[in-house]
């Protein structure tokens, strides 16, 4: 009697503990604003660079799901010296959530990819033509380009707040983010380890798993 007493309340305790655990949909997308802190290998100045990023999730199961990751991020005139670089990257990999309340899905993440990184420089043209008569007006400018793709991965985590039964806000994704832009600002700088801040709205659909 006592046995089947205590399997019945493990039973019981299992059987709410599983109705506490919210389903996960099918699938999310998510889009929203990303701040990025570069910091530099070597001894250059880092700098900031804001953006947006979009995420396409497929959840196979209650806890795992796949994540395609899609953003850029620009600054415009680096440290004042004009210098305008854009980052944009894209990135796949896995995401485990945590499912156990109501309103507040907290999750982590590791995504792997590629960074395409470009920087131009605006150049002065007030040059003689031909050493002569010819003189090209001050203020014009030709732009110069550099432009590379290059390995980049995240890893970190973040947390949705459910608003609605398909619609959550995400007041913080925050990860590292590690990319490999070779000489990136200077002819040593093979690997830069920075900071990205991500927040938006998730948006879920399909059939609960």
């Amino acid at each position: 009697m006592r046995n089947s007493i205590t399997v019945l309340g493990l039973a019981l305790l299992l059987a709410c503990t599983l109705t506490a655990q919210e389903r996960a949909t099918q699938m999310e997308t998510f889009l929203g604003y990303t701040f990025t802190r570069f910091n530099s290998g070597t001894n250059v100045p880092a700098f900031s660079a804001n953006g947006g990023s979009g995420q396409f999730v497929y959840n196979i199961n209650n806890w795992l799901g796949g994540v395609a990751d899609f953003g850029a991020v620009h600054n415009g005139n680096i440290h004042r010296l004009q210098l305008d670089s854009t980052a944009a990257t894209f990135l796949f990999g896995p995401r485990v959530a945590f499912r156990r309340w109501s309103r507040f899905t907290p999750y982590v993440q590791a995504l792997f990819g590629g960074v395409y990184g470009t920087t131009s420089v605006a150049v002065p043209l007030d040059v003689l033509i031909g050493g002569g008569e010819v003189v090209i007006p001050s203020g014009r400018h030709l732009r110069a380009t550099a432009q590379q793709t290059a390995f980049a991965m995240t890893a970190g985590g973040g947390v949705d707040v459910k608003v609605s039964k398909h619609v959550s806000v995400r007041p913080v994704q925050l990860e590292y983010l590690m990319t490999r832009l070779g000489r990136f600002r200077a002819d040593n700088d093979n690997t830069q380890n920075n900071l990205r801040y991500s927040a938006g709205v998730n948006f879920t659909f399909g059939e609960g798993r």
